[in-house]
């Protein structure tokens, strides 16, 4: 069987969560079932190729439409794709479809958000932070009329999107949602009624190993956040506010944070750190994250939003206890609430202070939370996601 995985970005394990669990995937399926994979993308990197591919692919759509569709079709044909796993780019599934109509090759759309999410990062706030004060006058225009048109271009882009995912709904063979729970919002999203074409197919765990029960006594005194470092998801401020709050009081003494992640955010990070004088944080930048949570006890979470919160998982095989807000459907799939993490009601700083003053000073609880995060981690593991994908793309 032949898939090609279709993503915004080049592949490779650092650059994020689809990207990480892109390559977990493709790695299983290749050993596990013998499967050929390959990638497809449009934003180029200078990165090695990963080893789970065979070949990739570089590919921008163009303003004709025809060509973009040869072009595919000649991907698609001259390699033996049996399935596109479009991960998550709604806007090109019924270009794909077009592609692949009239060969074997079906196309899977793997939606990799909280149904609805993305309208998030049109809000006005963002529009309202932008550096006005290095804009040029000509932008000052631009940025003052899309600021007094903002309600219209909101309500124009959001009724875009719900059109969006109906049309991709209808024109993928199968849509793969992470959650059964996001089934009801993609619909309400999208405004139709019909569900036959969902399957439910969780993330897999990033790394292929486990935390060894007996390493969890030698972690330190690490909390950690990995992430993309952009506030319209993943609200890094509201963390780092607690985290300076914690910081005032004598139980967090000896504990140090760390953030692992690039974005677009992160120099804003950097200043308020540096100007709220918060002490022992870290800006680890883009690595490799698992060095990071094998020495971390205590992983945070502030996301307003998250589809199925990889970091989490990878959190937990790696003994570290996640605390999180209540803030996703799929959250409590992952979290059970005392046993293998912390969740918190949206909000509740006070409680999410609690939780780390917890963590921090009962250190037999902490070790026992983290072996249970271990244990109920084993659910998603690789082999088990690639069995719930083998079984999909099976049905041919």
């Amino acid at each position: 069987m032949n898939i090609l995985f279709y993503t915004h970005g080049k592949v490779y394990a650092t650059r994020g969560g689809t990207e990480r669990t892109t390559v977990s995937v493709a790695s299983a399926l290749t050993r596990l079932y013998g499967c050929r994979c390959f990638s497809l993308y449009e934003v180029a990197e200078e990165t090695p190729r990963e080893t789970c591919f065979e070949a990739e692919f570089n590919w921008q759509a163009s303003r004709d439409r025809q060509k973009d569709i040869n072009t595919l079709r000649r991907i698609v044909t001259e390699h033996g794709i049996d399935f596109i796993i479009d991960q998550g780019i709604f806007i090109h599934v019924k270009l794909l479809r077009e592609a692949v109509d009239g060969t074997r090759c079906q196309v899977i759309l793997a939606h990799h958000f909280e149904p609805g999410a993305e309208v998030l990062y049109m809000s006005l706030k963002s529009h309202w932070a932008k550096h006005r004060n290095h804009m040029t006058w000509r932008q000052r225009a631009r940025w003052l009329h899309d600021l007094l048109l903002y309600p219209l271009a909101r309500h124009s882009y959001e009724e875009t999107l719900r059109r969006t995912y109906r049309e991709a709904y209808y024109n993928a063979h199968r849509v793969v949602l992470l959650s059964r729970s996001f089934i009801q919002s993609y619909q309400e999203f999208g405004r139709f009624n019909d569900n036959a074409n969902f399957a439910i197919i969780p993330n897999s765990l990033s790394f292929d190993e486990f935390l060894p029960v007996e390493a969890i006594n030698q972690k330190k005194h690490v909390v950690l956040i990995v992430a993309r470092m952009e506030e319209v998801h993943k609200r890094l401020s509201l963390a780092l506010d607690i985290w300076a709050q914690a910081k005032r009081e004598p139980w967090s003494k000896g504990w140090q944070l760390k953030l692992v992640g690039e974005g677009k955010d992160l120099p804003t990070y950097k200043r308020m750190v540096v100007h709220g004088h918060i002490p022992d944080v870290s800006f680890e930048g883009r690595q490799a994250p698992k060095p990071y949570y094998r020495e971390a006890s205590i992983f945070l979470m502030t996301s307003r939003s998250e589809s199925w919160g990889l970091t989490l998982t990878e959190a937990q095989q790696m003994g570290v206890v996640p605390v999180a807000f209540d803030t996703y459907a799929s959250l409590r799939e992952i979290i059970t609430d005392g046993s293998n993490g912390m969740v918190l009601a949206e909000g509740d700083i006070d409680g999410y202070l609690n939780s780390l003053h917890l963590l921090m000073t009962d250190t037999d609880r902490r070790r026992h939370m983290a072996q249970q995060a271990i244990i109920s981690s084993k659910r998603f593991a690789q082999d088990k996601i690639a069995e719930m994908w083998w079984k999909l793309l099976s049905e041919k």
